[in-house]
């Protein structure tokens, strides 16, 4: 599971306010569905306002409900940096660039990961119209609803109690679809293994090429290559976060040398390994409007 990593001595009291919830211990019904919970709590608005969360692409759509005041972000690919208006309640999947999040004020939102083969359970859409962008819930779901949901949610006394309310909403919400289970499994195998080639996938699971890279992009809303490129990317910043050097994650992730890894994280990413993983702070990234917003004294990644 993804921790936040932070580039300052006082890590343990920024980490209890990042709280990861065992979702087959707590929630069993939603196994199947969801890969993880996570309680973003920062109470005070001036250590809120320091905080800035670095999110990097990867495979899995969030489901997002804030509590407390706005989020602010900002995506940027290349030499291009777009911010987002504030959001709330929101489904979003980052698919290529680097948003970064800034608070305003005090900061807390239930974060759910889908699993990327599960999400139709719950979404009637693509997933491509979630794809570096942010669908509010109420466009979703019906408003009525979410106006309940973000209710609970804001009054529920403890960060249990809020995983729950979510919890609770999804699985009332969980559609009784089977989206196709070979192309499901296309997707499982290829976050397994991103190196596979979509040749040799489709013979694999006895069906054409043709079809599997048709009905990929009908569900997943994305090929199968480029959902792998994702899927590597995850596996190169886990391999980086355990602290191994570019030359082994190149050769462990299965790339074929180095300059094959930074292509790629180009391609996704815009940009080179050095650069994404840069903390904000490094690159003093600020998306606010407000210019006396304060130093960012604390780093987060997430992917």
């Amino acid at each position: 599971m993804p921790q936040p990593i932070s580039k300052i001595d006082a890590t343990n009291i920024v980490i209890c306010l990042y709280r990861p919830i065992n979702v087959d211990e707590c929630f069993p019904a939603l196994a199947d569905f969801v890969e993880e919970i996570v309680d973003w709590d920062f109470p005070d608005a001036e250590v809120a306002r320091a905080v800035a969360i670095k999110v990097l692409p990867g495979t899995r759509p969030c489901f997002i409900v804030q509590y407390r005041d706005s989020m602010k972000s900002s995506r940027k690919f290349g030499d291009t940096d777009r911010r987002h208006r504030n959001y709330r309640n929101i489904i979003t999947k980052v698919d290529s660039g680097i948003s970064t999040i800034r608070a305003s004020g005090p900061l807390g939102a239930i974060i759910v990961r889908f699993r990327p083969e599960a999400a139709a359970h719950f979404l009637a859409e693509r997933l491509d119209h979630f794809a570096d962008c942010k669908i509010e819930l109420d466009d979703v779901f019906d408003a009525h609803e979410i106006s309940l949901l973000e209710e609970r949610v804001s009054e529920a006394p403890s960060s249990a109690d809020r995983a729950a309310a979510v919890a609770q909403f999804l699985c009332a919400h969980a559609r009784p679809r089977e989206p196709d289970p070979v192309i499901c499994q296309a997707a499982a195998r290829l976050r397994r293994n991103p190196s596979l080639r979509v040749r040799r996938l489709a013979a694999n699971l006895d069906v054409s090429e043709r079809h599997l890279l048709r009905k990929f992009h009908t569900i997943f809303g994305t090929s199968p290559k480029q959902f792998a490129r994702c899927a590597r990317l995850e596996k190169v910043l886990a391999a980086r976060r355990n602290g191994l050097g570019w030359a082994d994650i190149a050769y462990g992730c299965g790339f074929a040398d180095q300059a094959h890894m930074i292509s790629d994280f180009h391609a996704v990413l815009g940009a080179p390994p050095e650069r994404a993983l840069l903390p904000p702070s490094a690159e003093r990234c600020c998306i606010t409007d407000e210019t006396n917003a304060g130093p960012i004294s604390y780093d987060y990644f997430m992917w």
